[in-house]
This record gives structure tokens, sequence and C-alpha cells, in this order.
């Protein structure tokens, strides 16, 4: 079967290092271009010497015109996609957007976390949310993909079952994350020097961070009712990898459900979904999903208190970002959902 050619846009920055490497390793797919403004003209492998499948191939402008693809991913900073996506939907091709442009269909809440001027609403209307465990149908169907972010993705998958079955309160969730520094970007910030991360563990953008209204989004879709979080990201010291932990309560205290219940539901929920795997015997951790496009999902039933403990845990460069970008595009073509993913 013939390849179709993939174009990076923004590729000089840690989700487009990781498109870069998935595009390079897939067997239906050929990187046709890698843009940066930054590195124009230098080889890619000077700045990421690993990617020896690109040895031959320089960072280009991100100059439409210039560039021949079938399908572009964007993975731009926020607020730079949407006059490349009008420019690419008119040509007709296929789109897959990383930034967080086209995920929030409330215009106020963009300005509102995102401090900047929104796409319009008919841009937003046309992207379909890239969270193929909930939407592939849709993403079947789509020429214009938002991806989801890495702390929704954790939360989200974590949350759907219970919430799909109006098993639990969707008033009192409270979230807790733990992301490693890949996940500010690839920039000098002082707050992510070694020296500053190194041995610590610190809370950030407590109450206001960015993703909160994609998460509430993104749950009361599941839910079918309004969802509230409390959600707390924290900053781990650690290159690649989320972890989260989630407490909620049941809709009805005396009916808690048993362990046996709630394991059968997300079994159930889950079954054929490849890249998610409910856990029973153990919890996630970090080091068993890093530079996998898997997300790791347990539950426990507390007894005592009432509550219910879900904890979850992927890698935010690969299922929180280029590889669940990449089984996005793997459903759009039509192709096996794990192709280029399992290596």
């Amino acid at each position: 079967m013939k390849k179709i050619t993939a174009a990076i846009i923004g590729a000089s920055g840690y989700t487009g290092e990781e498109l870069m490497r998935l595009v390079l390793r897939h067997p239906m797919l050929e990187l046709a271009a890698a843009t940066s403004r930054q590195y124009v003209g230098k080889r890619i492998v000077e700045i990421y010497p690993h990617l020896v499948e690109a040895e031959m191939m320089s960072f280009t402008a991100p100059e439409l015109t210039t560039i021949n693809a079938d399908v572009f991913f964007l993975a731009m900073p926020h607020g730079e996609a949407t006059p490349l996506v009008e420019s690419l939907l008119k040509t007709g091709k296929k789109i897959i957007d990383l930034s967080a442009d086209f995920r929030l269909k409330d215009r106020n809440r963009y300005v509102e976390y995102y401090n900047a001027q929104p796409a319009s609403q008919t841009l937003l209307n046309l992207a379909v949310y890239g969270n193929p465990e909930l939407y592939r149908e849709a993403i079947a169907q789509a020429q214009f993909i938002a991806c989801p972010g890495c702390y929704p993705t954790s939360i989200l998958l974590a949350l759907a079952p219970l919430l799909k079955e109006n098993k639990i309160k969707t008033d009192s969730i409270v979230i807790n994350s733990l992301s490693g520094v890949s996940g500010a970007g690839r920039k000098a910030d002082l707050a992510l020097l070694f020296a500053e991360c190194h041995e610590n563990v610190k809370p950030y953008s407590v109450g206001h961070h960015r993703h909160i209204p994609e998460i509430e989004q993104e749950l009361s879709r599941v839910a079918n009712q309004p969802v509230a979080v409390q959600f707390t990201p924290h900053l781990l010291p650690v290159r690649r990898g989320i972890l989260t932990s989630i407490v909620v309560e049941p809709r009805d205290k005396k009916s808690l459900p048993s362990q046996q219940e709630v394991e059968t539901g997300y079994t159930r929920f889950y079954d054929k979904k490849p890249f998610v795997r409910f856990l029973t015997r153990s919890l996630p951790e970090i080091k068993h999903v890093a530079w996998t496009n898997r997300c790791d999902i347990a539950v426990r039933v507390d007894s005592r208190t009432s509550r219910l403990l879900i904890f979850s845990a992927l890698d935010n460069l690969t299922k929180g970002a280029g590889g669940q970008a990449i089984q996005c595009l793997n459903i759009m073509m039509g192709w096996n959902e794990t192709e280029g993913l399992t290596r």
C-alpha cells in the first residue's frame, strides 16, 4: 500500500520531536517536511541526533505554499494555528492540531483561560475532539482533529466509565495530577531548570490551570450533565509522564459499589480499546507507560470513607500528545488503530 506524506508544523519542540519519532517509524507514513522558525536550514539530526531516519532532512520554514503533504500535524504555540487551518481546510488536507486553539467550544472560556482571541465558532464546530476511546466514529469521518491536552486525557479516560453510567456525584470531584517537566514545553524558564526541579515536587496554577475548562467540558459531555472539578497540577522532576489521582463520591453512599462491580464496569467499557489497560492487581506507575501510547488505570473502593479512588498514568508526550495524534490519523485513514504505535 502506498505511503501517505505527513508534514509537522512546529517540529522543534518536545511534541514535534515526538511526532517526528513516530512518523519516521510508521510503516504507512513518509515525513515530507518538518518546520521550525528557529532551526531553518539545520539538519534535523543536529538538533535531535537520535532521529537517524531523518539524517538527510533539514528543518524548513513554515510556509504552506512550499510544503506538499497529505496530512498536516500542527504542533505550534497556542494562538498560531488558526490561519493555517483556514488555508488547509480549503485544500482538503487532513489536519491534526495539537494546540488548545480548537478544543474548547465556548469561545468565552478560551479568552478567560488563554487570554487570547479564539478561533471562529465555525472552525470550533468543525474540529472533532481527538479522543479515540470515546469518539472513534466521529474521528473516522473527520478532516480536522483537535487533539486533547495531556492532563485532560489522563482524567477523561479515568472517569469516563463512572460518569457514563451516572455512578458518581458530578460536583465533588477532586483531581491531583503530577506531570513531568516536558509538559511545560521546550523553552528556557527559571522554574524548569534542573537545580529548581530536581528533588522537588510543587503545585502550580492552582484553581486556574488552562486545562480546567477542557476537562470540565469533556467530562460534562460524557456525563450528559454539568461537571465541576477541583484540579491541582504538580510539577514532577521527571522528563516525561503524568500520574493522576482522583477522589469521587458515589451517587448514593448507601449503595457503594463493590470492587468487583467497578472492575467489571471498567473492563467492559475499555474492551477492545488497545491503548487503555485496566489494572486489578497493581496501581499505575509512570515508568510502566513511558515511551508508550498506553494509559494505565486502576480503581479502589474505599468502604471506610465511602469514596472511590481512581488512578491513571500515561506518557504526556505520547498518549498525551504525539501518539494520540497518530492514533487519530490511523482511524481517519481506516488503518489498524495500533499501526506504528506498538514498537
